[in-house]
């Protein structure tokens, strides 16, 4: 049966949500019905994914208020296993952008950690998103299989969903460049089949530098937690002060070992097409 994506708008659909984050991730961490039910009722917008009448997914968002400006807080998107690596997850992002632009939003932001770069490929290269902030330990420990023992770094994503940029990822999908003048400035190593961080750079000036992070970090994490914590450590210095600086996160370069971010400086303006 095909696979159907809309909007939520029942109080019934809506109390489903619950048990739905408890079979995606953990039911000790589910938000309560109570909270759902009211964001759902002050702007808040639910998204459902269904095979046939069983909801196997769902994507649900918020407004949020940020330095002056307001826009949608885009908080939790999950897909039962089986339902998993289907491409469902960007068919949701784009129908959560036609549904956000209704409601008059230009701008969706979520968070994901940098060293997910699954997630890096949906969220920058296919959607379109930017990233300009890091932000240190966001989430504060938690202990999950995913998140355990290290610090909740994450990217924060701007996504401009009215902009020449987010279009034409919608229209024709990610344009291929090539970045072979653009230096890296973190440098690595193999060590027993495992990228590890050696040396980085913070004084590149170059309007376009690469930074390499690991193609599969929860491989890292499970085989060596020091080289995994390098990383995290490493990665969040360069990422920060290269922010600081003006440069964006504008694309992702894949390897076999590595997964490189490419960062940009000029102004978003430019980069938004």
């Amino acid at each position: 049966m095909a696979i159907t994506l809309r909007k939520l708008t029942e109080a019934s659909e809506i109390e489903q949500l619950e048990t739905m984050e408890g079979k995606i991730w953990d039911p000790s961490s589910a938000i309560p019905y109570h909270m759902t039910l009211t964001m759902h009722k002050f702007g808040g917008l639910f998204l459902g994914a269904f095979d046939g009448d069983e909801m196997i997914g769902f994507l649900y968002s918020f407004p949020g208020y940020t330095n002056g400006e307001t826009h949608l807080c885009s908080h939790m998107l999950g897909f039962l296993p089986a339902y998993r690596k289907q491409g469902l997850g960007v068919k949701m992002k784009w129908l959560q952008k036609e549904e956000a632009k209704a409601l008059g939003h230009s701008k969706i932001t979520w968070t994901y950690d940098p060293l997910e770069t699954v997630n890096g490929v949906l969220n920058i290269v296919k959607l379109g998103g930017i990233v300009r902030t890091y932000l240190p330990n966001c989430y504060g420990d938690l202990d999950d299989d995913f998140n355990r023992g290290l610090p909740t770094d994450r990217f924060l994503v701007e996504w401009f969903i009215d902009s020449g940029r987010v279009e034409a990822r919608q229209a024709e999908g990610a344009p291929r460049r090539a970045y072979d003048a653009a230096p890296d400035i973190l440098r690595y190593e193999i060590v027993d089949g495992l990228p590890a961080p050696v040396a980085f750079d913070t004084a590149h000036e170059e309007p376009v530098l690469l930074l390499p992070v690991p193609a599969f970090f929860q491989q890292v994490k499970q085989a060596d937690m020091n080289i995994a914590s390098a990383w995290r450590e490493q990665t969040g210095e360069l990422f920060t002060s290269y922010f600081a600086k003006g440069y964006i996160v504008t694309d992702i370069v894949r390897d076999e070992a590595v997964v490189r971010y490419v960062l940009e400086k000029k102004p978003l303006s430019a980069v938004l097409g």
